[in-house]
């Protein structure tokens, strides 16, 4: 079946977004005539607006006038197909009122009976899923992994960045805690970065990571603060197309499993990834230069929890292994 008009219904996470490439780079080859729509969360339309593989973005708002106006501009539309890759009740009620002649997405009952076409989960939303529900759509993967297809043309970024820097990610959702390493780790790693590799630091993250970043700077500061370790922070101040441009000019990255790791691994600088109790199977970073960084010895990762009582997986890691990591990259 040809499809003329497409509509996308995306996860509310940058990580999720990054993922979803591939599939939109998919759909555009198959079906080359097709008019692609995403419906995105506000703070992620930078990401996908100077996609070659997307024809209009359109911003997912909050507030009930803001859905209801939505719901009636994507039946409006007339869609042949609509893809939720969220399982949320609201974005499978959109989809399931949209009018589409195919309603495609994931397995949630019973919110998934107006679904056409659906596919079951397997361990978590990441590409490996969404090239199944492509499977069952009928349409040929035309590259296995995310790697170069971020496309922000603008460079946003007029920033007065260090001449050599790493990124250093240390923070995720409040939901997500147990990915966290600690900040007397992050704050061992900078100076060493520093001292053997002549790296400066430039953190980044949300705004809710302000607090957890400052904690690093302090525990930095208590322990062996020197004049030439300059560090650059950036959570909170700046918005994806902006870090966008300042990945692209750092030499390395380093971070927990974030939406911020897959932004630096899709464009391909080197990545080490800090996991815990996610699985790199599923949420790996998916470029070549890249290394997962994990404590092998536990039998209880992955878990996906969102509450540990002990943080094992990530309180054993050591900075050594992390940097070990760094200097095979570098």
């Amino acid at each position: 079946m040809r499809f003329k008009k497409i509509c996308i219904i995306h996860l509310n996470q940058i990580g999720d977004l990054i993922f979803s490439l591939p599939l939109l780079k998919a759909l555009r080859e198959n079906h080359p005539g097709a008019s692609i729509h995403c419906l995105v969360k506000p703070y992620l339309h930078e990401l996908l607006v100077d996609s070659p593989f997307v024809d209009m973005v359109i911003p997912r708002e909050s507030g009930l006038t803001a859905k209801f106006n939505l719901l009636k501009n994507i039946r409006k539309n007339n869609y042949d197909l609509v893809i939720s890759l969220a399982r949320a009740e609201e974005c499978l009620m959109l989809t399931a009122l949209s009018r589409a002649k195919i309603k495609a997405g994931f397995s949630y009952f019973p919110w998934d009976l107006c679904l056409n076409i659906k596919e079951q989960i397997e361990g978590h939303n990441s590409w490996y899923n969404n090239a199944k529900l492509l499977k069952r759509l009928n349409v040929t993967v035309t590259k296995t992994d995310y790697v170069g297809l971020l496309n922000v043309n603008k460079n946003k970024s007029d920033l007065n960045l260090p001449e050599k820097f790493v990124i250093i990610s240390p923070g995720t959702s409040k939901r997500r805690h147990t990915k966290t390493w600690q900040k007397e780790k992050f704050a061992e790693l900078i100076l060493l970065l520093k001292e053997k590799h002549g790296l400066s630091a430039v953190i980044v993250g949300g705004v809710d990571n302000q607090e957890y970043s400052s904690e690093i700077i302090m525990a930095l500061k208590k322990k062996d603060w020197k004049k030439d370790i300059d560090i650059l922070d950036l959570t909170g101040k700046i918005g994806l197309a902006s870090l966008c441009s300042v990945i692209k000019r750092a030499s390395l990255f380093v971070g927990i499993d974030s939406g911020v790791m897959h932004m630096a691994s899709c464009l391909d600088i080197p990545v080490v990834g800090l996991f815990g109790p996610t699985d790199p199977f599923y949420v790996g970073p998916q470029n070549k230069k890249s290394i997962v960084v994990r404590e092998e010895s536990m039998e209880c990762v992955p878990c996906y929890l969102k509450d540990c009582k002990h943080r094992d997986c990530m309180k054993k890691l050591g900075v050594s292994k992390v940097v070990d990591a760094c200097k095979q990259l570098l």
